[in-house]
């Protein structure tokens, strides 16, 4: 796995983020030799949503909208009789 130090990654940041997402490779970032951080890809590549709101769409295009208290609404034709 790539390492690199805090400094030079904050100089070169943008880079470094195109090279873990070309690569599909993790990068760690190191502060005085001692492991800090990793940045790793995320996406299609590895399984993962591109993001949470990818998600959460999927989410209640099945199950229905999340109601601001945590509650979900019902579909429309999925309603119970009561």
């Amino acid at each position: 796995m790539t390492t690199i130090g805090l400094f030079e990654a904050k100089t070169k940041l943008s880079e470094l983020c195109e090279q873990v997402a070309k690569r599909r490779e993790p990068v760690v970032i190191t502060r005085r030799g001692r492991p800090l951080v990793r940045i790793e890809p995320v996406g299609p590549g590895n399984g993962m949503s591109s993001s949470v709101w990818d998600a959460r769409a999927a989410w209640e295009k099945k199950h229905g909208p999340v109601r601001a208290d945590g509650g979900v609404v019902a579909p429309a034709g999925h309603l119970s009789q009561q």
